[in-house]
């Protein structure tokens, strides 16, 4: 969280220190890469992952341990999925109390949700029934013709009786149809025709995404096929056949139909689910953008993947071999239950939405600048929580540490709009959705989210001492000419430490010296923050192209480029011109084989754009490229780096872009010569 800048002397002297062990390997602020990644450590029978990560990968996280998850395949049966399907819903709402099945609407928060459905019986397009209940479709749309889709033009023949038979229906589609209506069910939501394209509540449509997902009955994901045009799953005669492609984890378990139940081999459910999760997020249905909300927000999934089908829910996971118990379970307290898939606190969680954004900007997209509407049901159910809502994916209410976003590894680049001019690009390269090729780290974020306390594996490590401090006052808009409107950071109150004090409104301290909200007694924070009143309509996402401002300007020369210990990424350091003295370094959206075009001294036009100050303990230098480079204060707890916020950038037409993002030592900056600039970010 930003505060208000104080006055004192610059950084002290630096000393050069040992290499640190790379940063993923001792960090509970572990940068995101691909998830799939981390199911490695996925290996034994007791260990699952690391706990932070479980929300985001499928099914592990869930009930697993018990011993009716044992597969044991004695002979071949007839796979019937819709008699599988029903077998699962029904054990869910009995053994669940229905819980998975609630309603995301409440008083506190206005629910929007679906305005059609298709009617499955009368093959038509229907206004959502009152009540109505409905299965969500989730699928990867592919290269599918686009004609079948909802539009102005053809809304009123689809809502005619059998009006969906008159435009050819991609396989995925169709098959859904015909399923649901096995199953008992009446309406399915699909995007494409539920969302009419071309008309202006397509963009209220598409924030409400994660309510629409989490108020069906059960969300239906298509992931055995690469596109539309593919069938939803395979006809086939037995579980696991010999001519179909089994997990390997499974293959020396297999049981032939001679086998007697005594000499069947038992393989935990936990190992089996592990290997679906493996297989789920090798899929192209999971490598999309667009899926990402869509499973995130679901309270209950049918997951089609392979020639296999399994069951998630908030509170189990099954595979189609196991046999499922209908005896009660021991489960979570009744407040403890979320009402979406997606289980939001009253209070916004930074932590969180760093690690979405790590898993999110790995996946693809056909058409780049669909990246914040992909990420719309996200941004909008967190803008309940987060004070003044997002600006292109970033937080107003810590605006200024969200704009110093860094790349983790690989090679980012500019996201370009298809079919569109440069100067036509809505995506700005000052917000992470800008960029594509690689992931983000989200330690970078570490001094946005320093209110909460994070959870260290290392005893002797301290909390996060990393602040960022508001230097420039920031204006949007949605284009050139548009109105300028003002960024509104919310108010660091970490001042706030005596007694004495007054606290705002709702807020404690304890004896210990941590702080409580009365809508979160349960969540110690290190000083209070705004935490949003939920009766009060939350600012939807704002899609902005261009930041404005008034700040400081100064010429630095490069020196050489080095491969980050804090993260694996490329990074040079800066000098200044006229005594050759270390200044500061930035962390580059390219390789260093792409770097080596930087020749040395070669001069490089940064902007201010905020102050930090971060105390010299071990459990900072996971975040900070120049830990090793020059000096670093003497001894441990010694010291206090600090230093300004830079962007390098580039003009053009009277633009800048940001190139790439660092540090310069406050000292330095502040005796280096420097002009005012008024600056606008496209």
């Amino acid at each position: 969280m930003p505060e208000q800048p104080s006055k004192g002397s610059s950084s002290p002297t630096l000393r050069q220190q040992p290499q640190p062990e790379p940063a993923d390997s001792q960090s509970s602020w572990k940068p995101l890469t691909v998830a799939g990644q981390i199911l490695k450590n996925m290996t034994e029978e007791d260990h699952i992952g690391p706990s932070w990560l479980l929300p985001f990968v499928p099914y592990v996280e869930k009930n697993l341990d018990s011993s009716r998850h044992d597969y044991s395949q004695t002979k071949d049966s007839e796979f019937n999925p819709v008699d599988l399907v029903r077998k699962w819903l029904d054990t869910c709402e009995k053994v669940h109390k229905g819980r998975c099945g609630m309603s995301p609407h409440s008083g506190a928060s206005p629910w929007s949700g679906p305005l059609l459905l298709i009617d499955v019986r009368n093959h038509c397009i229907v206004a959502t029934p009152t009540d109505a209940r409905y299965i969500a479709l989730s699928y990867t749309w592919g290269q599918d013709d686009a004609s079948a889709s909802a539009t102005s033009q053809n809304i009123a023949e689809l809502q005619k009786l059998n009006g969906l038979d008159m435009i050819d229906l991609p396989r995925t589609i169709k098959d859904s149809m015909h399923f649901i209506h096995q199953i008992g069910e009446r309406y399915l939501w699909v995007d494409r025709l539920c969302i009419v394209q071309d008309e202006l509540a397509k963009q209220s449509q598409l924030n409400a995404m994660g309510n629409i997902y989490a108020g069906a009955y059960f969300t239906l994901i298509a992931a055995k096929s690469t596109d539309a045009s593919g069938p939803l799953y395979s006809d086939r005669s037995s579980p696991w056949p010999r001519k179909l492609k089994r997990p390997p984890s499974l293959i020396k378990h297999t049981v032939s139909k001679e086998n007697s139940q005594a000499d069947a081999p038992k393989l935990s459910g936990k190992k089996i689910i592990v290997t679906q999760a493996q297989y789920l997020m090798r899929s192209r249905w999971y490598s999309r953008s667009w899926t990402f909300q869509e499973y995130l927000f679901s309270k209950r999934r049918v997951v089609f993947q392979g020639d296999t089908v399994n069951w998630e829910c908030l509170y189990e996971a099954w595979h189609e071999l196991q046999e499922v118990s209908t005896q009660d379970r021991v489960l979570p307290p009744y407040h403890d239950t979320p009402l979406t898939g997606f289980k939001t606190p009253p209070w916004p969680d930074m932590l969180r939405f760093a690690r979405l954004v790590s898993i999110f900007s790995i996946r693809n997209l056909t058409f780049p600048e669909d990246i914040l509407d992909a990420f719309a049901g996200v941004l909008s159910h967190l803008s309940r929580t987060f004070q003044h809502g997002f600006i292109s994916g970033l937080p107003q209410m810590c605006f200024d540490a969200a704009l110093l976003w860094q790349p983790w590894k690989g090679t980012l680049k500019r996201r370009k709009s298809v079919g569109c001019l440069p100067s036509e690009a809505i995506l700005p390269s000052w917000s992470w959705v800008g960029w594509t090729g690689g992931a983000l780290n989200s330690e970078s974020w570490r001094s946005a989210a320093n209110y909460q306390y994070e959870h260290l594996e290392n005893p002797q490590w301290k909390q996060c001492s990393w602040k960022t401090i508001s230097t420039v006052s920031w204006l949007y808009s949605i284009s050139l000419t548009s109105t300028r409107k003002p960024i509104r950071i919310a108010a660091c109150q970490s001042s706030v430490d005596h007694e004495s004090d007054a606290l705002p409104t709702g807020w404690s301290k304890s004896d210990q010296g941590q702080y409580y909200h009365v809508r979160c007694l349960d969540e110690p924070f290190r000083y209070p923050i705004p935490i949003r009143d939920p009766y009060i309509a939350h600012t939807p996402p704002i899609s902005a192209r261009y930041l404005h401002c008034v700040t400081k300007r100064a010429t630095l020369t490069t020196g050489g480029t080095f491969t980050s210990s804090a993260s694996q990424c490329t990074v040079i350091d800066l000098f200044i011109p006229t005594s050759g003295a270390w200044a500061g370094v930035l962390r580059l959206n390219q390789t260093m084989e792409d770097a080596n075009g930087l020749l040395p001294c070669q001069d490089m036009e940064l902007i201010e754009i905020s102050m930090g100050r971060v105390e010299n303990n071990a459990a900072e230098q996971r975040s900070f490229d120049e830990w090793m480079r020059g000096s670093w204060p003497d001894g441990e707890g010694e010291g206090t780096y600090e230093f300004y916020n830079v962007l390098w950038i580039e003009w053009i037409e009277g633009v800048a872009y940001r190139k790439a993002c660092g540090r310069v030592e406050r000292g330095v900056w502040e005796g280096i010569e420097r002009d005012s600039v008024e600056v606008t970010l496209g």
